[in-house]
């Protein structure tokens, strides 16, 4: 390992350790707001250099990611069907059932309800 001297600036790429515990990070509180803030002071990197690195490193932004991920979990919840949706909603961090509602069926292009019809633990699917 390379010794840094005053005069070496700190890295400020996303490298594959400090990806690794923002998404840890993340996937550990996707019920609570998450900020951007958060993020950076995980990965250790100002604000600017973490949202660039991270696009860099995942093709996304980190709202967007992180919006992603609480869908992929309340994906989860629906197939498992034991919590409501509003349940779901409060667990992922959305405002509202509602909110909740049509961020998925943006993302999925069918209502909560619906999948968890298509894909619940009854469903012959």
């Amino acid at each position: 390992m390379p010794i840094r001297d005053d005069k070496t600036p700190p890295s400020r790429t996303l490298d594959d350790r400090r990806l690794r515990r923002v998404m840890q990070f993340i996937a550990a509180n996707l019920q609570n707001d998450i900020r951007l803030k958060d993020l950076a002071e995980v990965a250790n990197l100002s604000l600017f250099h973490f949202a660039r690195a991270f696009r860099k490193a995942t093709g996304e932004s980190p709202h967007r990611f992180v919006r992603e991920c609480r869908l992929e979990k309340a994906k989860d919840l629906l197939a498992e069907g034991n919590a409501t949706l509003a349940d779901i909603a409060l667990t992922c961090n959305f405002s509202s059932q509602s909110s909740f509602t049509r961020a998925f069926t943006r993302a999925f292009g069918m209502a909560p309800g619906q999948f968890r019809k298509n894909r619940g633990p009854h469903s012959r699917k």
